[in-house]
């Protein structure tokens, strides 16, 4: 009977994954039909989760799906008189209504725990109670059968363009990075990376930077790519001699750039596209730089840290004793580089992402057959289908209950409040008000999914921003930018809790070193606020000019962060190059050349005290009895 539950339960996430891979490829639908049961399936695999992990259910579990087909299964079947309803909530269905926004709070609660659904709360409280606000916060407030009508009945509701990004989305890409890994290219990329940087200083940490970053190009999910690369990743960098924290935050750091680096980026760049009506491709175009510099500036700092810990790369020896050559794996995995690099030309090249990501999952199985140790049988392609619809109902919850307190920012009008007083604040000043920004973006973000605090945050920062006259297109990747690095900062992080476990490391130790290895990252956003060319926005010469001057800028920021550059660095040298890389942020070029030459001053002292303190250690100052400082 248990093993019976099980595969019941199994077979219904697969079916999941079916249904919307199907959708994705079918493409148009009616927005409800789409959502509705979109909703209806991830309420009640949440619901029953208790099927696979005990082969049983409890009559609560039973219960609670029940009504959750009932309250979302309404919608579906009678979609077109609630869409002429516009709203207008009348009986029974204020009891659905109320029914339905409780089992997604419930439902949210199970898998993210209470601080989504209490903001949720939070907002529904206001609407109704706004009246008894004081100030310029307050309004006139709704009732009880207005909010659940607006929330119910309307397509800007429950139903709303996350839930719908959500349904046509997120499925359709994590079904494929399931299938990917099924067919081996973790084992694939692990390879490629350990013969591209293992011989680097810090050479392991390396490898899981740019495993991370592959796996991120697919995945988009921070999550899902601590814990597939961690698993290869932080025994690795143990091994050969890194600190059970620093292992989980390098892993840690390479994971959240995951959901930055295009062609996949995370359901909240797709929410952008739709929020901002502009088509993903242009967004991944735009992104692509911004996130080459983060990866590059967490290699940077991984390297000066390795440094600083007196760790090395590997020795050409150990990396053929214990790696595969690029030849054998090739041989036997490189066939499974075709569905990545089909992906990112269909992206590219205009197709619609969910489309592609359909074709690419088709492909994945039928190139993966070339070769014995890469193909997958039609029970393994089940298990990866089942695998990733339970891998995105996290995710899924997450944008549902996201999707009720941005609706409830709308309704109440609370975003056009925040961004006038927050420009009111800042009294105009565009570097105040990114501050700002920065502040509201990373509070949210401590407590909240990505997703969740992107959307509350392009609801109520993102106007401000615009008001100032930053780019619409910038004003959404810079609070982006900042949700994004918000889930990897202590108490909170699905996956900064993931690489803890797996490197047996503490977690707050874990998360301020990932902090500091992220930290020059905390510049990029800037850098393409004020520097369009980033985003490959201007001519060509400023596109190469600004991108150089970038990652100069940043390489001295991480030393200034890691405080390592050819040896110890005083208080007073780190101190200059933070503010020499500032300036290499400058769109200015007398800025960027003062700051280059600030921080070429530094680097030229540190590099000769180290060349001395080297002719010394072999013996040729004999004179001198102790080391130069």
């Amino acid at each position: 009977m248990d093993r019976a539950v099980r595969t019941a339960y199994r077979g219904l996430a697969a079916l999941f994954s079916l249904v919307f891979l199907w959708g994705a490829w079918r493409g148009a639908v009616d927005l409800f039909v789409q959502r509705s049961s979109f909703l209806l399936f991830v309420l009640l695999l949440v619901f029953t989760q208790r099927a696979e992990r005990e082969g049983r259910l409890r009559l609560l579990d039973v219960l609670l799906g029940a009504a959750a087909v009932v309250g979302t299964g309404y919608v579906l079947v009678f979609h077109e008189q609630v869409a002429y309803q516009a709203g207008i909530a009348v009986g029974f269905q204020l009891w659905l209504a109320g029914t339905t926004v409780l089992l997604v709070l419930e439902a949210t609660r199970r898998l993210t725990g209470w601080a989504l659904p209490a903001l949720a709360l939070v907002m529904v409280a206001y609407a109704l109670g706004g009246r008894y606000v004081p100030g310029g916060w307050g309004h006139a407030g709704f009732s009880l059968r207005d909010v659940l009508g607006y929330l119910y009945l309307t397509p800007d509701g429950l139903w709303s363009l996350p839930v719908g990004v959500a349904a046509t989305y997120i499925v359709v890409f994590v079904v494929l990075g399931e299938l990917l890994m099924r067919a081996g290219i973790g084992d694939l990329l692990s390879a490629l990376a350990m013969r591209v940087a293992g011989r680097v200083r810090g050479g392991p940490a390396q490898v899981s930077v740019v495993a991370s970053m592959a796996f991120g190009m697919v995945s988009g999910s921070a999550p899902a790519n601590a814990a597939v690369t961690g698993s290869m990743t932080i025994p690795l960098m143990k091994r050969y001699g890194f600190p059970a924290a620093l292992a989980a935050a390098v892993e840690l750091a390479a994971s959240a750039g995951g959901q930055l680096m295009p062609p996949v980026m995370g359901a909240a760049a797709f929410i952008m596209a739709e929020l901002i009506r502009m088509p993903y491709v242009e967004i991944a175009k735009a992104a692509l730089v911004p996130a080459v510099l983060y990866y590059f500036g967490v290699g940077a700092s991984i390297y000066l840290a390795a440094g600083a810990l007196g760790l090395r790369g590997l020795s050409h020896a150990e990396v053929e004793r214990d790696f595969p050559t690029v030849p054998d794996v090739l041989r036997t995995r490189g066939h499974l580089l075709a569905p990545l690099l089909l992906l990112v030309w269909l992206v590219l090249g205009g197709w619609h992402a969910p489309r592609a990501a359909v074709v690419v999952a088709v492909v994945t199985v039928l190139v993966a057959a070339v070769h014995p140790q890469t193909r997958m049988g039609v029970r393994s392609i089940a298990d990866g289908l089942a695998q990733g619809g339970l891998r995105s109902l996290e995710a899924a919850m997450g944008t549902a209950c996201s999707a009720l307190i941005y609706s409830m920012i709308v309704f109440t009008g609370l975003g056009v409040k925040f961004s006038s007083l927050a420009v009111q604040a800042a009294g105009g000043n565009v570097v105040i008000l990114l501050l700002l920004a920065i502040v509201a973006t990373l509070v949210l973000g401590l407590a909240l999914p990505t997703t969740a605090s992107y959307l509350i945050a392009a609801a109520t920062v993102a106007p401000a921003l615009e008001s100032v006259g930053i780019p619409t297109l910038a004003a959404h990747l810079f609070i982006f930018y900042y949700s994004v690095l918000a889930t990897i900062t202590p108490p909170e992080g699905m996956a900064l809790f993931t690489t803890s476990a797996i490197a047996g490391s503490n977690w707050v130790e874990t998360g301020l070193k990932g902090m500091r290895l992220t930290l020059s990252g905390y510049l990029v956003p800037f850098g393409f606020v004020f520097m369009p060319s980033l985003l490959l926005r201007g001519a060509p010469a400023d596109v190469m000019l600004h991108v150089g001057t970038a990652a100069v800028g940043l390489c001295f920021l991480s030393a200034a962060v890691m405080g390592y550059f050819a040896g110890p660095l005083a208080w007073w040298e780190r101190g200059l190059l933070l503010v020499g890389s500032v300036g290499l942020f400058h769109p200015s070029l007398a800025w960027s050349a003062a700051g280059l030459v600030v921080c070429a001053a530094v680097y030229g002292r540190r590099l000769a005290a180290s060349r001395r303190v080297a002719a010394w250690r072999e013996g040729v100052l004999e004179s001198r009895a102790v080391p130069p400082s």
